[in-house]
């Protein structure tokens, strides 16, 4: 070939070919040698060779041919061709026409019309044997015609009466007639032969590529063109020459490039390779690429529409063409490139109505949910209960191995169905929740559609109230006051209470409280008996620090209605009742919503549920709990999916953990990253301010840290949220005063927030207010050890401790050891149970100071020089003398080594000093007289 020739779809230069199909084909060879050398000697024979298109069955018949040829065998070739299998005795009539004028009027007859009589040219055929020894090759026998066929078998069964004639078969398993119908019609066993090409090993398949390509063969890349290519001579062949046609190298870097050329060569020949099939077995490789995967090969038979034709030989025939292979009462299609081939050369049609017949199948047999589902994801609408069931069900088992875009699909295509009003919403509820995590608009307009159905009865209204709940879930407070005002104007009895809890919730979650209602809205009672009414009023009460025992009776009446009350109000409700110390009660209560909301697969509502417990559990000091909540939190509903109002809630138990976990880098990540444009006018932004003050103070950036207080307390007033116990910023805005020394700023505050906390009566806020008052209140030395009021043990475990440990610190620093070793016992009661990794560095190092045996070095009684010091200065200089390096001072006050270098330096100019040794002899106290 000297011009570009087209193979399998691809142009390859020309150039010298090589022959691959004979490769690997010896012991095939001999047999067929033995064959030529019997016929010489008078013996007849009848050998098939079988296999896969493009295994090379038909080489070896010329090569057999030649062969004969070589030793004065006389060769007759017939060759089938799917053009002519319909062509009544075309393989005859290529047969006698090549024997001259012995056959002619044999061959009058087959051309003419009418059926002929007898089996014209037989007995022509086989007296010329007894002159010359005759080899028949017949090529691509599946295609032949059925009276060429029925004249052949009557040929094979003259055989035994001495003739020397060897027909010699090549077919694929594609033969309709099956492939033993050879042996049936063969008169003897000992004058047939069946040979089966088999595929390239690796081995062969280098040696070809090395003579393809002139170079030695990589290992990896011979195995893998074996394994690509089914060891298949003609696909090696084509992609091979392609390759080096380019220039290219059979190295393993060229695997990638192999394998997509590969694909190709074997989609293009299986979409030529259809045309030629016949009616049944085409039909079955349609029903196989629909169904095959789940039916067994009788239904296939079934859904094929069969109802003559033997499984066996058709399964048979399959597998030797190369299309499928068993899997016990199963066929599977070979490649997923051929049942993408099969499919697309399938009528649009004819597919969707395979599909339909499979999932009826299905169904009828018993399969599950999602095999039923997946037929009719690809057919029409199908009209049956099963199917919307069995669609929903497909939709659960997704939910719960997290694969949102499938259990989308389902849903989408149950929406398909026909349905009664009720369940078709409920089906676009469900659906609703997918899509926020992805499409949070679409979700949003899909949800407003269900919330203003204005469909009759009990579950609608049960379906609007959902609707509303999930969109508020997300954190759109717009939306929510937007759907609740029109859904209020249809809604009437228990539904109409509903929604007017869920109007206020959006109206004050909103960027401006509002107090006065819209249009048609009644303002939410100051006693309500609605249980979602009076999750709202509980929360209000508790934020603004009023009338603890009403909040508590009200967060449990919504608390104990179950899912019959809205979920949003529920966990207003939670968060309520925790903040008046019934911690445990409210966690119970949140972790029988999250189960809950796993089981009925709202994502959006379950996420901010899973905030909400990830902040209490935080709060509470199990940190590892709180990680888990917030991970699941991200699982059900991605940050981008958030409503940006709802987004600074996130964030802030997200910065909180790092930095109590000791993640600075991560928590000074979450600070500096920006909030998204509108999410500070929500009703959780001041949580993150707050928790981004606590980073600046981590860092010792007092200063900053106080105007980010001050702005929580600003916007935290402005709601009237002045309940100390929602976020405790004036007792932390103190201390940060203090350090600044700006002490009547610091009295001001703790005397506030000490007023707030007795107003609000909680014992774990007065507490802690008591505390931090306790801490600033001046103290002489002399006066003894100082003494604190024992705090209860409430829900803001945190807090608690964490302002135990300052103090603590402090008095340790001071030299005040008894006050110090009494603080650490009561912080040991909080840090054993409720672990918090920067806390229980701090109660370690103070437990290993507190040890320590006083030494003349180490006297608890300090120069007056150290008095310019700050309380910081002081601590960190107190380590210093001690002999501990900057590393390890950093590590035992939670803080960074530069800040540990800028305290030494300050110490250092204030004390007129330029070392630690210096340090060490300046701070060694006078020896008494």
């Amino acid at each position: 070939m000297n011009d570009e020739q087209p193979y399998a779809g691809f142009l390859w230069a020309g150039r010298r070919r090589t022959d691959s199909s004979l490769l690997e084909r010896e012991q095939e060879q001999a047999e067929l040698t033995e064959v030529v050398a019997a016929l010489g000697e008078g013996h007849p024979a009848v050998v098939s060779v079988t296999g896969r298109p493009g295994f090379g069955h038909n080489a070896l018949l010329r090569w057999t041919a030649r062969l004969a040829e070589e030793r004065a065998v006389r060769v007759l070739r017939v060759s089938g061709s799917p053009a002519e299998r319909d062509l009544r005795h075309g393989a005859v009539i290529q047969l006698l026409t090549q024997l001259g004028e012995v056959t002619e009027r044999a061959l009058r007859v087959l051309r003419e019309y009418r059926e002929p009589d007898g089996l014209p040219g037989l007995l022509e055929l086989l007296h010329t044997t007894h002159r010359t020894p005759t080899l028949v090759t017949v090529e691509d026998a599946q295609w032949l015609d059925p009276a060429s066929l029925h004249w052949l078998q009557a040929m094979v069964r003259r055989l035994s009466a001495g003739f020397p004639l060897v027909l010699l078969v090549g077919r694929t398993g594609t033969d309709p007639h099956g492939p033993d119908w050879l042996t049936d019609t063969a008169p003897s066993a000992r004058l047939t032969r069946h040979l089966t090409v088999r595929a390239l090993s690796p081995r062969a398949v280098a040696a070809l590529a090395e003579m393809i390509f002139g170079a030695p063969c990589d290992e990896p890349f011979a195995a893998a063109a074996a394994r690509l290519s089914h060891g298949s001579p003609a696909v090696l062949h084509a992609a091979l020459h392609c390759l080096a046609d380019a220039g290219q190298r059979p190295t393993a870097d060229l695997i990638p490039q192999l394998h997509t050329l590969i694909t190709g060569i074997i989609g293009e020949r299986a979409g030529r390779a259809l045309w030629g099939l016949t009616d049944e077995a085409t039909a079955v490789l349609r029903a196989l690429a629909v169904g095959g995967d789940l039916l067994d090969f009788t239904l296939i038979s079934s859904l094929a529409g069969l109802r003559t034709v033997r499984e066996s030989q058709l399964r048979a025939a399959l597998e030797t063409a190369g299309f499928t292979v068993p899997d016990g009462p199963h066929e599977r299609i070979r490649l997923p490139v051929v049942r993408a081939r099969i499919l697309e050369d399938t009528p649009t049609d004819e597919r969707a109505a395979l599909y339909a017949r499979a999932a009826h199948l299905a169904h009828r047999t018993g399969a599950g949910d999602e095999d039923i589902a997946a037929f009719l994801l690809h057919a029409p609408p199908i009209g049956e209960p099963w199917a919307v069931q069995a669609l929903h069900g497909s939709f659960g088992a997704a939910m719960r191995r997290s694969e949102f875009a499938r259990a989308a699909a389902w849903l989408n295509r149950a929406l398909d169905e026909p349905q009664h009003p009720a369940q078709r919403a409920q089906t676009s509820l469900d659906l609703a929740g997918v899509e926020a995590m992805t499409s949070p608009e679409a979700s949003d307009h899909r949800l407003a559609t269900v919330a203003n159905n204005p469909g009759e009865g009990e579950r609608w209204a049960q379906l609007r109230l959902q609707a509303l709940d999930m969109g508020l879930a997300r954190g759109d407070a717009a939306w929510g006051s937007r759907v609740a005002t029109q859904a209020l104007a249809t809604a009437h009895g228990s539904e109409r209470d509903d929604l007017i809890a869920l109007y206020w919730y959006a109206a004050q979650a909103g960027p401006e409280a509002a107090d006065v209602p819209a249009a048609g809205v009644p303002a939410l009672p100051q006693h309500p008996l609605v249980p979602a009414q009076a999750g709202l009023r509980a929360g209000q009460l508790a934020a603004r620090g009023e009338y603890r025992e009403q909040a508590a009776e009200l967060a449990r009446r919504a608390l104990e209605a179950g899912h019959d009350a809205p979920v949003i109000p529920r966990l207003v409700a939670v968060r309520a009742l925790w903040l008046t110390d019934a911690a445990t009660e409210a966690e119970d209560h949140l972790a029988a919503i999250v189960a809950e909301l796993r089981r009925r697969h709202r994502r959006p509502t379950l996420a901010r549920a899973l905030v909400l417990h990830a902040e209490l559990h935080m709060r509470g000091g199990r940190l590892d709990a709180a990680e888990r909540a917030v991970d699941g939190a991200e699982r059900a509903l991605p940050a981008a999916a958030w409503h940006p109002l709802a987004v600074p809630h996130h964030m802030a138990v997200r910065t909180a953990i790092a930095l109590e976990t000791r993640q600075r880098d991560q928590a000074r990540a979450l600070y500096d990253a920006p909030a998204p444009p509108g999410s500070e006018c929500g009703v959780h932004w001041p949580f993150l301010v707050f928790t981004r003050a606590r980073v600046a103070i981590d860092e010792e950036r007092w200063a900053e840290a106080v105007e980010l207080l001050k702005e929580t307390g600003r916007w935290l007033l402005r709601r009237q949220w002045i309940n100390p116990a929602v976020l405790p910023w004036r007792s932390l805005a103190a201390r940060a005063c203090l350090t600044l020394g700006d002490r009547e700023q610091a009295q001001r505050l703790i005397c506030e927030d000490l007023t707030l906390a007795r107003r609000w009566g909680a014992p774990s806020a007065l507490g802690l207010a008591q505390l931090c008052a306790e801490s600033l209140a001046p103290h002489e030395p002399a006066a003894g050890p100082r003494e604190f009021t024992p705090v209860p043990r409430g829900p803001n475990q945190l807090a608690y401790a964490s302002a135990l440990a300052d103090i603590a610190t402090e008095e340790a620093t001071n030299g005040d050891r008894t006050t110090a070793a009494r603080l650490l016992t009561e912080l040991s009661r909080h840090t054993v149970t409720h672990i918090s990794s920067r806390l229980a560095e701090r109660a370690r190092w103070l437990a290993t100071r507190l040890e320590q045996t006083a030494t003349p070095d180490d006297d608890s009684t300090l120069p007056k020089e150290w008095a310019v010091l700050s309380p910081a200065e002081r601590r960190t200089a107190e380590l210093a003398r001690c002999g501990l390096g900057n590393r390890e001072i950093a590590e035992q006050l939670s803080v960074s080594r530069r800040t540990v270098e800028l305290r030494l330096s300050s110490t250092y100019k204030k004390l007129r000093i330029t070392s630690r040794q210096e340090l060490r002899a300046r701070s060694r106290p006078m020896k008494r007289t």
